[in-house]
C-alpha cells in the first residue's frame, strides 16, 4: 500500500480562478470584488456608520472581552506552571481585553492584524504591547504570507519579518483558500444600504407631508402673472397667520394620508436582519412584540454560543502565535500554554433555593452547614430544633441552676405531671394513628416527583395532585384529638 500524500494538492497557485500572472491575491468577497478589491474596505467602514450595525457588532465584540480569561498550563510540572504564570501576567500587562476587541474586527472585514512590540525584561522577550492595525495596509502573496504596504512600496508591499505580526481571520465561507477571510461585512453590506435608501425617502417624504398642501382653486382665466401672484400668497400662508385673496379663489388644505409607516416597518425589518446576521437572534437588539420567555432564553443561548466561538477562535489565534513565540524564544521545546474565556453562567439562586427546598421536602438534607454557606453566601448556623413541653433543651449551653446563698445547685429532675403524661399520650396516639394517612400523601407527591419530565410538568402535577388529595381521613382524625384533648383538660380542671 502506497504512503499517504503528505503535499498539498490544491493550492492557490493551481486555482484556475486566480489569475496565474497576480503575484499578490485579491479577496474574493463579492462586495470587495465589485469595488475594487482591499480598497472596498470603505463600504464595511460605511456599515459601522449605521448605528443599529453599530451596536449590534460592539455587542458581539463586548460579550467576548468581557468573559474572564485564564492561562492554563500544558501539565503539572513546574517550569509548565511558570511559564503560564509568566503568560498570564503579560497578558494583563496588554490589556488581553483590548486586543480581542481589536482583533475580532475580523468579524465585520474577514481579517485584523496585530503588531507585536517585543521588550526585553530581565534577559526575557515578551509582548509589551500588541498593536491592531487598519486591513487597508495589508495584502497577501499566492502563500497566504502577510505583506506590507509601504511608501516605498504601495502596490506590492514588503514582506513581514518573522514573529511580528499576528493574523486573525473569521470566514463565513468556512474554508481556508482566501488569506482575507470573508466577514460578515458582505451579509450586511445590502441591508445597510437598502436602510439608507430607506431613510433618505422617508426624510423626504416627512420634508414633504409635514404641513398641509395649500390646493388654491379659482373660476375664469387667470394669466400667468396672477398664478404667479396667487402661488405668492400661498407660500407666505406656510409662515403667516393671515391670507388675503379674491373671493373667486377657494383655497383647501390638503393632509398627506400616508404617515409613513411602511418607513417604519422596512426599516425595523432591515434593523432585524443584520441582528440576525450578526448575532443570530432579533430579540435583545429590536423593540417590538417580544416572545415568550422561553424563545428569549433560547435567543439568548444562541447569542452566547456564537460569541464562545468567537472567544475560542481569538484564543486559539493568539496561542499559536504570540504565546508560542514567547515560549520557543525564551523556553525552547517547552509545551506551550493554552489560553480560553470562562462562559460557565451562574447558577439562579432562586432556582437552586426552589430546587433545594424541595428536596428536603423530600426528606433529605445537606451533610452539613457548609453548604448552604458556600451555595449562598454568608455566615449561617442551623436553626435550634424545637423542644416538647417539660424536655430537656438539647441546644441549651447549660442547665438551669437554683441559688441557695453563694452556692448554686442544679435543678433536680422533676416527675412528669398527670396533665403532662396526658398529652404526651395523645400526642404519640394522633401521630400513630394519622401516620399512614400522612405516608399516603407523601407517596403521592414522590410519585408526581419520580414521573415529571421537566419542571412546568411537575408543577402541573403537583396543581392537579393539590386538588385530587383527599384530607378526609387525617381532618376527620384531627378532630376526633382535638375532643379528646378538650375532654381531658376538663377532666384536670375539675380534679
Amino acid at each position: 500500500m502506497a504512503n499517504p500524500i503528505t503535499t498539498e494538492i490544491a493550492t492557490v497557485q493551481s486555482d484556475p480562478f486566480v489569475p496565474g500572472f497576480q503575484t499578490i491575491l485579491q479577496p474574493t468577497d463579492d462586495v470587495l470584488v465589485s469595488r475594487g478589491g482591499t480598497a472596498g474596505y470603505k463600504a464595511y467602514d460605511e456599515i459601522r456608520r449605521d448605528p443599529h450595525a453599530f451596536a449590534i457588532l460592539q455587542k458581539r465584540k463586548l460579550e467576548v472581552a468581557s468573559r474572564e480569561f485564564k492561562v492554563f498550563e500544558a501539565s503539572s510540572r513546574r517550569i509548565d506552571k511558570r511559564i503560564a504564570s509568566e503568560v498570564e501576567a503579560w497578558l494583563k500587562a496588554i490589556n488581553f481585553d483590548r486586543l480581542t476587541k481589536g482583533l475580532l474586527g475580523a468579524v465585520l472585514k474577514g481579517f485584523a492584524v496585530g503588531e507585536i512590540m517585543w521588550v526585553n525584561a530581565d534577559g526575557i522577550w515578551k509582548p509589551g504591547a500588541i498593536l491592531v492595525k487598519k486591513q487597508r495596509r495589508f495584502r497577501f502573496d499566492v502563500d497566504s504570507n502577510l505583506r506590507i504596504l509601504t511608501r516605498s512600496s504601495p502596490l506590492d508591499g514588503i514582506e513581514a519579518p518573522d514573529r511580528k505580526f499576528i493574523v486573525h481571520r473569521h470566514s463565513i465561507d468556512d474554508d481556508d483558500d482566501d488569506p482575507y477571510g470573508v466577514g460578515v461585512g458582505s451579509v450586511l453590506f445590502w441591508p445597510a444600504w437598502f436602510k439608507r435608501q430607506v431613510l433618505a425617502n422617508w426624510l423626504q417624504a416627512t420634508r414633504k407631508h409635514a404641513a398641509p398642501t395649500t390646493l388654491g382653486q379659482y373660476q375664469g382665466a387667470f394669466d400667468q402673472k396672477k398664478q404667479d401672484e396667487l402661488a405668492s400668497v400661498f407660500a407666505k400662508a406656510q409662515g403667516s397667520d393671515s391670507l388675503i385673496f379674491p373671493d373667486n379663489v377657494t383655497i383647501e388644505l390638503l393632509e398627506a394620508k400616508n404617515q409613513g409607516d411602511q418607513f417604519d416597518t422596512l426599516s425595523r425589518y432591515l434593523d432585524e436582519l443584520m441582528s440576525e446576521a450578526v448575532l443570530g437572534e432579533t430579540l435583545s437588539t429590536n423593540s417590538g412584540e417580544r416572545g415568550a420567555r422561553s424563545l428569549g432564553e433560547i435567543h439568548n443561548e444562541v447569542r452566547i454560543a456564537i460569541a464562545k466561538a468567537d472567544a475560542d477562535l481569538v484564543c486559539q489565534t493568539v496561542r499559536d502565535s504570540a504565546i508560542r513565540w514567547y515560549v520557543d524564544v525564551n523556553y525552547p521545546g517547552e509545551a506551550v500554554p493554552d489560553v480560553w474565556r470562562d462562559f460557565s453562567e451562574a447558577e439562579d439562586l432562586n432556582d437552586k433555593a426552589d430546587r433545594d427546598t424541595k428536596i428536603f421536602a423530600m426528606g433529605y438534607k445537606p451533610v452539613s452547614v457548609d453548604y448552604i454557606n458556600d451555595t449562598y453566601g454568608g455566615d449561617w448556623i442551623e436553626k435550634p430544633q424545637p423542644v416538647a413541653p417539660g424536655a430537656v433543651d438539647p441546644n441549651a449551653t447549660d442547665q438551669p441552676q437554683t441559688v441557695f446563698g453563694n452556692v448554686a445547685f442544679a435543678d433536680p429532675a422533676r416527675p412528669e405531671t398527670q396533665a403532662e403524661k396526658a398529652v404526651t399520650d395523645l400526642t404519640d396516639q394522633l401521630a400513630n394513628f394519622g401516620r399512614p394517612a400522612i405516608d399516603a400523601m407523601i407517596a403521592d407527591i414522590e410519585a408526581a416527583f419520580n414521573e415529571a419530565t421537566s419542571y412546568d410538568d411537575l408543577a402541573e402535577r403537583l396543581a392537579r395532585l393539590s386538588g385530587d388529595m383527599s384530607i378526609d381521613d387525617l381532618a376527620r382524625l384531627m378532630a376526633q384529638g382535638t375532643i379528646a384533648a378538650d375532654l381531658e383538660g376538663q377532666a384536670s380542671s375539675n380534679g
